[in-house]
């Protein structure tokens, strides 16, 4: 009796392999990799222990092993498509004044934490380029199903597991000795072998009843930026797991460190500056604009596009780090 290929087809979807490929390429670029980042997340009344496939550190600088000016923590989703499933994803439809994308918040910095000089605004102009996407649907081409539940779910998953690392970068340079703090950065990713697409801006309901082909209304992209809305769940685990943060740190001396350096750097014209020392105390309250900061914008990348966004993203950091 012939052996079922069954097997094939069910360990492909369970996106293991997947996550290996990308754990292998992490690993090529010189980043620490370790798979299923557990974290806890309320479920009703109880904490459920959730996971997110990969998680990876960067050290910098690119080009040496013996000293560290930098870190970036890589929170990384895999989902696995069969071929005949595609992505797509709403263009930003509001004008740049009223826009929900923000830039500099996809490449989150937490650079104030530290006693080192960084450039910020380079982030800023690289993400300025980058294609932005409020709302994502997969398509089945064979079949013809819509829906949106795989890729709600990777976001959210990276979503959750997001405030654990912040706290964690926060706290271990306020908390470790002042002269190895180094700046932080962090970035969240859905990976995917799905084609990813983006809507036209004249879409309508019209031009799908015109259309041949799906391929028609959209323009396919290596990767985007999505954004996901802050909600009433998100926030409570957020307060849950910052209770208590600005309390705990507020008389340690390198938080008192951190705050004088960056005075520092205040703006000339304007006298503002990042605050370490507000930023925990925006974070233990869990405002709305201090949450959409760290938490609403992530990247979505195919996977044969993956090494590119992250090359990218190393030397874009190694030039801020500088």
């Amino acid at each position: 009796m012939s052996e079922s290929k069954k097997w094939k087809s069910r360990l492909l979807s369970s996106s293991l392999p997947l996550e290996y490929e990308v754990g292998k390429i992490l690993s090529d670029l010189n980043f620490s990799v370790s798979f299923d980042y557990t974290y806890f997340r309320k479920e009703g009344q109880n904490k459920k222990e959730f996971s997110t496939d990969i998680k990876s550190y960067f050290f910098f600088p690119l080009d040496s092993e013996d000293k560290i000016d930098a870190s970036l923590t890589l929170l990384t989703e895999c989902k696995y498509r069969d071929d005949n499933k595609k992505w797509f994803f709403l263009p930003d439809v509001n004008k740049p004044d009223f826009s929900n994308f923000t830039l500099g918040y996809t490449v989150k910095s937490l650079s104030e934490f530290s006693t080192k000089k960084t450039n910020k605004d380079l982030i800023s102009s690289f993400e300025e380029k980058l294609d932005f996407a409020l709302k994502g649907v997969e398509i089945n081409t064979v079949n013809g199903e819509v829906f949106d539940k795989d890729i709600r779910h990777g976001i959210s998953q990276l979503k959750f597991a997001l405030p654990y690392q912040v706290k964690d970068c926060i706290e271990s340079n306020v908390l470790g000795h002042l002269v190895d703090t180094n700046p932080s950065y962090l970035i969240s990713i859905l990976v995917t072998n799905a084609d990813l697409y983006i809507l036209d801006e004249d879409f309508s309901i019209k031009k799908i009843r015109d259309a041949d082909n799906i391929d028609e209304l959209a323009q396919k992209v290596p990767f985007l930026v999505y954004y996901s809305q802050i909600g009433p769940d998100f926030t409570e685990h957020h307060r849950e797991i910052f209770k208590g943060f600005n309390n705990n740190l507020e008389d340690k001396e390198n938080l008192k460190e951190f705050e004088i350096f960056q005075e520092t750097l205040k703006h000339k014209k304007y006298g503002i500056y990042d605050s370490p020392i507000y930023s925990c105390w925006e974070l233990e309250h869990s405002f709305y604009s201090t949450l959409n900061k760290y938490y609403s914008q992530h990247f979505i990348c195919s996977f044969q596009n993956f090494p590119n966004l992250i090359n990218q993203i190393l030397k874009l950091l190694s030039k801020v780090t500088k």
